[in-house]
């Protein structure tokens, strides 16, 4: 009785549980994409690049 009740619970609450992970994935996925852009083109970040070692700070 209890696996029955656990597995009417589940499919209950599966779909908004699918489309939680869903919206999380795809959150994930556009920060990394953010930040892999930032690291090929620091010049288009909206924070300044740390400065290189060796280089004098103007």
């Amino acid at each position: 009785m209890k696996d029955e009740l656990w597995m009417r619970t589940w499919n209950d609450g599966h779909p908004r549980f699918s489309d939680d992970l869903h919206h999380g994935l795809l959150w994930l996925i556009a920060v990394l994409r953010r930040f892999a852009t930032r690291l090929r083109h620091p010049s288009t970040a909206k924070i300044s690049p740390l400065p290189l070692a060796g280089r004098d700070v103007v």
